[in-house]
């Protein structure tokens, strides 16, 4: 079994190289990611269009403003900054948390954990601004949990990320009070309070409540009525993401093991059960063989993004129950508090890590031929190019395919002003950007190879 250091820097390397990869490959265009790249090359500046959302949308910006601000005009390059950025936020936020956490097995393996069954199973579409409000939660959490006394450096750390969480993503509703209570909770058990660091866990505790209000405020009166009402109809449909599903099944074997007969915890039988379902989980892109939608899919990580807060929720509680008073009268909690059952622990949430890296690399692989794919049918022709006409009509690359991107994403591909623009599928009568036989004037920025 691994060790702690051992899952600690295997958890960092992954993290970090999965990034740096994944932004080379600019998979921050997927979906909306395209449309943020022209209309910022469009302005020169952030695209900041939704207030309640505001924080997170310029934090993934900023690599990319730097290189526009240093005359930077290839949207190659600028579409790898974007993709940094919007990477390199939650995984930067993520890393810290392992950090403070890795001196505890069992708080270790719950960071990985949420990594695993979460971030890993639901950033393709990292442009999302859950993704960032998910890893400060966990930050957060862990932050609060492994303070022995208050002190004004968590109180600064606390206050940064609970502003930036004030306007992050409409979680917060639920996941801000939480937070606050926790600090709360800090606060009380604190063996002294001096004054300015309690102050600051204060002001944290209340910019939490605040991103709250901001949270109700953006559901009450949304910026699209329409995006709202698909995204409630759609929180039921997390089970369409396969790679969350078996994520989710492994840890809820495990939990479900602890919560009925903790003493098994010491023994390997509960998570070779659990195992089945990570053994699914990384050979799951096999089913792409196969004719059928049940095979990993980068459009269904977008569906679980609101059944995944629920998850972080959960992990919270329980990194709360671990660190409280209640650690010593439930039974699960002082078994998984031994040696042996603690590197059992690390060891199965690791391997949820490394279990969802096939399917990562699958969708990745996959989101190099879609792009490859457009751009060699942008500059083969010229005007508007009719979807039916090229192979991103047919499968593999269909299911890839979001409607009213298509024009902002060929846009952003083209090599020169004359290229073409494929157009939405005909029957396609949603919004889009702009006409695809009108395309934004982008001036000197131009994709190159």
């Amino acid at each position: 079994m691994p060790t702690t250091v051992i899952a600690y820097r295997t958890t960092i390397g992954l993290l970090w190289g999965l990034a740096l990869w994944h932004s080379w490959e600019s998979r921050g265009l997927f979906v909306d990611g395209s449309a943020f790249l022209v209309q910022i090359v469009r302005r020169e500046w952030f695209f900041d269009f939704y207030a309640p959302r505001l924080y997170a949308m310029v934090m993934g910006q900023i690599p990319m403003l730097a290189a526009l601000f240093l005359g930077v005009t290839d949207l190659h390059l600028l579409a790898r900054l974007l993709s940094f950025g919007l990477f390199a936020v939650p995984t930067a936020l993520y890393h810290l948390a392992l950090m403070r956490a890795k001196n505890d097995p069992v708080l270790l393996a719950a960071v990985v954990a949420a990594i695993a069954v979460v971030f890993m199973t639901t950033s393709f579409f990292i442009v999302g601004e859950y993704n960032t409000a998910y890893a400060i939660v966990i930050l957060a959490a862990v932050r609060l949990a492994t303070a022995e006394r208050l002190t004004l450096f968590d109180g600064l750390v606390l206050a940064a990320i609970a502003f930036a969480a004030m306007r992050t993503y409409e979680v917060m509703i639920y996941l801000g009070p939480l937070l606050a209570a926790m600090i709360f909770w800090a606060i009380r058990r604190a063996p002294s309070r001096p004054v300015f660091a309690t102050g600051l866990h204060l002001v944290a505790a209340g910019l939490f409540l605040a991103g709250m209000v901001v949270a109700t405020g953006s559901i009450l009166k949304p910026h699209s009525v329409e995006h709202l009402s698909d995204t409630v109809a759609t929180a039921t449909n997390f089970w369409q993401n396969l790679q969350f599903d078996m994520a989710l099944a492994a840890a809820l074997v495990v939990v479900g093991w602890a919560l009925f007969k903790p003493q098994a915890l010491l023994v390997a039988r509960p998570y070779w059960w659990a195992g089945l379902f990570l053994a699914i989980l990384a050979l799951s892109p096999l089913l792409a063989l196969s004719d059928t939608l049940v095979r990993p899919l980068a459009k269904s990580q977008y569906v679980a993004r609101t059944a995944a807060g629920l998850v972080i929720a959960t992990i919270v509680a329980f990194i709360w129950v671990y660190r409280s008073s209640l650690q010593v009268k439930l039974q699960a909690l002082v078994v998984l508090r031994t040696p042996e059952a603690s590197r059992r622990f690390i060891a199965f949430a690791l391997s949820m890590m490394l279990a969802g890296l096939p399917s990562d690399i699958y969708l990745t692989r996959t989101w190099i031929s879609y792009l490859d794919t457009i751009r060699l049918e942008v500059r083969a022709r010229d005007g508007v190019i009719a979807f039916e006409d090229t192979p991103l009509a047919r499968n593999p690359h269909l299911l890839l395919v979001e409607a009213w991107i298509l024009p902002s994403l060929s846009l952003a591909l083209r090599a020169k002003r004359g290229d073409g623009i494929v157009a939405p599928p005909r029957a396609f009568e949603g919004w889009q950007p702009f006409p695809p036989g009108q395309p934004y004037d982008l001036g000197p920025y131009m994709w190159r190879d």
